[in-house]
């Protein structure tokens, strides 16, 4: 198990011949999934994908603040 940005990071075993892997990323009643073809690959678009969503949480509340 691996910690990232406030996010739990699991790999699992995926039942695909072309993904064999599966991370899951999880925090609160949040959940991001990804496939890869190896452990790392899987944790790395888990990583990205969490790093969009918090670019785009931060970009919403500074909008919202009115700060650019």
């Amino acid at each position: 198990m691996e910690q990232y940005r406030g996010y739990e990071i699991t790999v699992i075993e995926n039942n695909e011949k072309d993904y064999p892997y599966k991370a899951i990323a999880t925090k609160g009643d949040q959940q991001v999934k990804h496939k890869g073809q190896t452990k790392t690959q899987a944790v790395d678009f888990v990583k990205k994908s969490i790093n969009v969503i918090i670019e785009k949480i931060e970009a919403k509340n500074s909008v919202k603040s009115g700060v650019k």
